[in-house]
């Protein structure tokens, strides 16, 4: 596969004026992108992999699905939830609250586009992410959610994103939260196709004043690839909470970055991944405060067994405005084979001098000292190892705060651990 000649191939199609002006914008928009692979992707070879097993611009259709789903919606946990099939959101399949808009982009009236067009592309990272830029050309019908300022509601709705029909398939969605709405999303991938796939992902949130927005990520993707990007925009006195977690897949890439445009902003960020054989799991997290009395806080929390290798990058940013600034971030590893990996970089950047923010790292291997000591009150090796990686993740499991959600990535994440152990 060449990724230059199947672009070219993809666009010529467009012969109209504004498509023209659209392949242009589209083509300095992957080059910029492209141009910054190299340093952004330094232990990711997610391009060089996709580049010799994917043409990126295959022709996805909506095809209408003659299997019956009926196994997935009886092991989806949640009352609301939102099913979407190799890109294409499906409201015959779907459950959704009141005070709640949820359409294909195709199907919005021209109010509804207006208020979409503020925010497509606006905040995302399609002009410094390669994966991210291709997304924005590619991507199918995309998925729009639109929440009143009357929405608030505690059940969380469930996003269920099915892979079924092709070998690359590209998500796309945008969240607008008016103001003072709150509410809980907790996105999954299913992954049914029987060949090797690709799957990209992305994501456009805006919160608006006093919005609150809980945001639940599980990842399993076994021996395929995936690329997530997600991208928040907050203002004035909006709350935003991210957690992740992370078990498989040749490579999986996420990409969350949050803009903390105005004053009062929050940012929470927690993420945890439990990886094995030749898994590469890559965070790269961005979190800019621009004005004044803005909190971030960010913990990423990484096991790796077998041969795999995980990947943290954390960058804040403060800006000269953004004084009284709190931000802190930290990333934790521990490597249990000596064929295992980890690299890890927390940047700060800081223009601004009346603020407090720290960032930092560890790497290192299961404590004898701790495993000795279990085992000296009649404790199992293999047992104490077990109670000391769940102590662990624990600490990321203490920051969800709604009791439903810290059960699930409870179950989800001793599941995980105890394949560590079945070795």
């Amino acid at each position: 596969m060449n990724i230059t000649e199947d672009l070219k191939k993809f666009l010529d199609g467009e012969d109209d004026t504004k498509s023209q002006k659209r392949k242009s914008d589209v083509i300095k928009s992957i080059d910029k992108s492209y141009s910054l692979q190299k340093e952004e992707y330094k232990y990711t070879p997610l391009l060089k992999k996709i580049n010799k097993r994917f043409n990126l611009f295959a022709e996805n259709k909506n095809i209408r699905s003659q299997k019956s789903y009926s196994e997935i919606k009886k092991s989806i946990d949640s009352k609301f939830y939102i099913l979407c099939i190799d890109g294409f959101y499906k409201p015959e399949l779907s459950n959704i609250p009141q005070n709640i808009s949820i359409k294909n982009y195709s199907d919005l009236s021209e109010n509804e586009i207006n208020l979409f067009e503020k925010i497509y592309q606006k905040y995302d990272d399609s002009k410094s992410d390669f994966f991210s830029s291709i997304n924005s050309i590619t991507h199918n019908d995309c998925l729009t959610i639109s929440l009143d300022n009357s929405f608030k509601s505690e059940e969380q709705i469930s996003i269920i994103n099915i892979i079924e029909n092709y070998e690359v398939s590209n998500f796309r969605k945008m969240i607008f939260c008016d103001k003072s709405s709150e509410a809980s999303f907790f996105e999954r991938f299913i992954d049914l196709s029987q060949a090797e796939s690709f799957s990209s992902s992305v994501t456009e949130i805006y919160l608006s004043e006093n919005a609150k927005l809980n945001y639940y990520t599980t990842q399993d993707f076994k021996e395929n690839y995936h690329y997530n990007s997600i991208n928040t925009f907050q203002r004035r006195d909006s709350i935003s909470n991210f957690y992740t977690l992370s078990f498989s897949g040749s490579i999986v890439r996420n990409n969350l970055n949050i803009c903390l445009n105005d004053k009062n902003c929050y940012a929470n960020m927690y993420g945890f991944y439990a990886i094995n054989d030749k898994c590469l799991v890559d965070n790269h997290t961005s979190v800019d405060h621009v004005d004044e009395n803005s909190l971030s806080n960010e913990h990423y929390k990484g096991i790796m067994g077998g041969r795999s290798n995980g990947v943290f990058n954390g960058k804040i940013f403060v800006r000269q405005k953004a004084q009284k600034t709190n931000a802190f971030q930290a990333n934790n590893n521990i490597i249990l084979s000596d064929k295992a990996k980890v690299n890890t970089k927390p940047q700060l950047e800081i223009w601004a001098d009346d603020v407090k923010c720290s960032h930092g790292c560890t790497v290192g291997q299961m404590d004898e000292d701790a495993i000795f000591y279990l085992m000296s009150r009649g404790i199992s090796r293999k047992k104490s190892i077990s109670l000391l990686l769940s102590a662990f993740s624990s600490e990321i499991i203490e920051k969800i705060i709604d009791n439903k959600m810290k059960s699930v990535f409870t179950s989800l994440i001793k599941n995980q651990l105890d394949k560590f152990n079945d070795e």
